[in-house]
């Protein structure tokens, strides 16, 4: 099965993300203090949290955007790791993503960009997202 977020269907393969503002984004490093989302078998770096979306008084997520539409990653936890994506696209149609298998208490929610200490898999854990909402306004 393939990442929903880079694809509109999980058996569409196409390699541009069906997300907006990613390209550019550099693979986050552990010591980074940005939000990370992980896509594919890599962790992103968005940057700074820049927007306090539930009036907690804690930044917790980034919006970016290029020539197709707008997305907002969350982190809705607080653990650094966007889990909560949403995005809107100048055309009018919409999706929305949830990280479904965050590894609690390891860094990036359990996603990293190097393989696991003492696994034989040679790999990443790959990001798991659902989508949980999509239309067209």
């Amino acid at each position: 099965m393939t990442d929903p977020l880079f694809g509109s269907e999980p058996s569409d393969f196409s390699a541009k993300p069906d997300v907006c503002g990613l390209d550019g984004a550099p693979l986050a490093e552990a010591s980074s203090l940005g939000l990370h989302v992980p896509v594919g078998d890599g962790v992103l770096d968005l940057g700074s949290p820049e927007a306090d979306l539930d009036g907690d008084g804690f930044m917790e997520a980034v919006t970016r955007g290029d020539g197709r539409g707008l997305t907002v990653y969350t982190d809705v936890d607080g653990d650094g790791t966007v889990d909560h994506v949403s995005t809107v696209r100048f055309d009018g149609s919409y999706d929305s993503w949830r990280l479904a298998n965050p590894a609690e208490g390891v860094p990036f929610g359990g996603f990293t960009n190097e393989a696991r200490a003492g696994s034989s898999d040679s790999s990443p854990t790959s990001a798991r997202w659902e989508r949980i909402d999509h239309g067209h306004i």
